[in-house]
């Protein structure tokens, strides 16, 4: 059973998954912060779009 749970989380479509969805939260968390102005936007959006950005490289590798 325990075996079958570790191929189970180093499947890379499930990756693939989880990393698609984790991109879609944090679209979504960046298009919030930019409909809400206040002083310190871009404060807010520079770590989701670092955190954007590395996740579509492992998505790339994925793909590779």
């Amino acid at each position: 059973m325990l075996a079958t749970a570790a191929v189970l989380t180093l499947n890379p479509l499930f990756l693939r998954h989880d990393l698609m969805i984790e991109m879609g939260r944090l679209e979504m968390a960046i298009e919030d912060v930019r409909n809400h102005p206040s002083a310190n936007d871009q404060q807010m959006i520079n770590p989701l779009q670092g955190k954007l950005a590395r996740i579509n490289e492992a998505l790339s590798r994925l793909s590779a």
